[in-house]
């Protein structure tokens, strides 16, 4: 016997409520018609899925073993179901998210988290690398979106919206902010004398050249590998604090001090898209759920 779906959904709301009348009433439908239902299905399966008494209905162990197996068929047809409305309404279902090797992603994931428990079938594709590079991936279309810090110059080929604002600081290895110290070099134009450690790539120009303090300089594309290389007192570097607050409290970074200034930059963060390319109706939403977390 072939069964459908809605004899799988009939003996899980009868296992789950407990007794023909609550399942009735959950399927809007009458209790004689749910037992004679149940009754005849047992009939065509040769198995008693129920026992029955006077005040009781129990679920068999046949009835229990096929449980699991009918929950996800029922889940997974209600997702084609819904996913299958969602193109009806035009909603697209794959999505090419770019972002900034120097973004902390956790902030951004819960976003897409967010986005996935409402389109569940959604197909997303993440990219991580550094800002410039993503620039050239949504001018080739190899992605549809990216978020990343702004910009000294604004590109009129791209459209962009404010998502929150990040807070850089300048870090540097102990044992190099005590050699600073003890020749009293704690100032910020100090800093040039020192190599530079960047998340950026080598194949593109810089996003912008105000990111440079140092004459020297070494460039990577991961930002973890940037903030290994300064706590290994290769050089220092500027980071989001909302990372790196934690390598300050183990204290294997330490936060510059400067008696002329405060050691802290904020850096708003943009979602950026093509402006020859009005936002779908998922990217809109994406871009909502994460400025209302306030990145």
């Amino acid at each position: 016997m072939n069964m459908n779906s809605e004899q799988l959904e009939l003996i899980l709301e009868v296992i789950d409520r407990g007794n023909f009348s609550a399942a009735a009433r959950a399927l809007n439908r009458v209790p004689s018609a749910v037992s004679m239902a149940i009754a005849n299905l047992e009939a065509e399966l040769n198995l008693k899925l129920f026992e029955r008494s006077k005040n009781h209905l129990e679920p068999t162990e046949i009835a229990l073993s096929i449980e699991p197996h009918a929950r996800l068929i029922v889940t997974k047809l209600r997702q084609l179901e819904m996913h299958l409305t969602e193109l009806s309404m035009g909603l697209e279902t794959n999505l090419r998210i770019g972002v900034a090797a120097d973004i902390n992603q956790k902030i951004v994931l819960a976003g897409i988290e967010d986005l996935t428990h409402r389109y569940p079938l959604l197909n997303i594709e993440m990219h991580c690398a550094a800002q410039q590079e993503l620039k050239a991936r949504l001018r080739n279309n190899e992605i549809d979106l990216y978020v990343a810090y702004s910009s000294s110059t604004i590109d009129a080929n791209e459209r962009f919206r404010l998502l929150g604002v990040e807070k850089f600081v300048a870090a540097i290895s102990p044992k190099e902010a005590q050699q600073l110290r003890a020749q009293h070099k704690n100032e910020l134009t100090m800093l040039s004398e020192l190599r530079q450690i960047i998340v950026a790539s080598k194949n593109y120009p810089l996003p912008d050249p105000r990111i440079l303090v140092s004459d020297a300089y070494w460039h990577t594309d991961n930002l973890l590998m940037a903030i290994g290389m300064v706590e290994q007192g290769l050089g220092w570097g500027n980071f989001p604090l909302s990372i790196v607050h934690e390598h300050f409290a183990k204290q294997s970074l330490v936060r510059l001090e400067f008696s002329d200034t405060t050691n802290g930059l904020d850096m708003p963060i943009h979602a950026i898209w093509p402006s020859y390319k009005p936002l779908t109706k998922i990217l809109q939403l994406l871009i909502e759920l994460w400025a209302k977390q306030q990145l």
